[in-house]
């Protein structure tokens, strides 16, 4: 299942406006791993909130990021695709972002919580951090069985 996220930051530039999450079985279990991981920290440790893990399995763009022909059709593209869960929408299985409208990220984590997943990134040469919205844990339960 992919899913697209709109992608938020505390700056007011920054150089990606979506995220695409290819929620594959695989990555949706180990999403599950490890919020079971944190359920168990936090009987340790009940002031444990979340975790962070180092992780890159979301890519970061913008259809407008260069002004070529490439960008009208994902734009357009984006603009069809159906709302999953809160800010997430769900592209079609071919879906796939043109390399020139990449971005480049350093330090992209996963964020674990109890009830969902999110991710965030440095964008490359930046100093903030870009952030996806959360992909609940419903999503993931249904995505280990696709």
């Amino acid at each position: 299942m992919k899913l697209v996220s709109t992608v938020s930051s505390d700056q007011e530039t920054w150089n990606c406006d979506y995220a695409l999450v290819d929620l594959t079985p695989d990555l949706a279990r180990l999403a599950l791993r490890r919020i079971n991981l944190l359920k168990v920290q936090k009987k340790a440790d009940e002031r444990l909130d979340e975790m962070y893990f180092w992780d890159f399995h979301v890519e970061y763009f913008s259809p407008w990021k260069d002004e070529v022909d490439s960008a009208d059709p994902l734009s357009a593209m984006l603009e069809r695709l159906p709302p999953v869960a809160g800010d997430l929408l769900r592209a079609p299985d071919d879906f796939a972002v043109p390399e020139n409208l990449l971005a480049r990220v350093e330090c992209s984590q996963m964020i674990v919580r109890e009830g969902a997943v999110a991710f965030i990134a440095i964008p490359k040469h930046a100093s903030h951090y870009i952030r996806t919205s959360e992909v609940p844990l419903s999503l993931l339960e249904s995505a280990t069985r696709a």
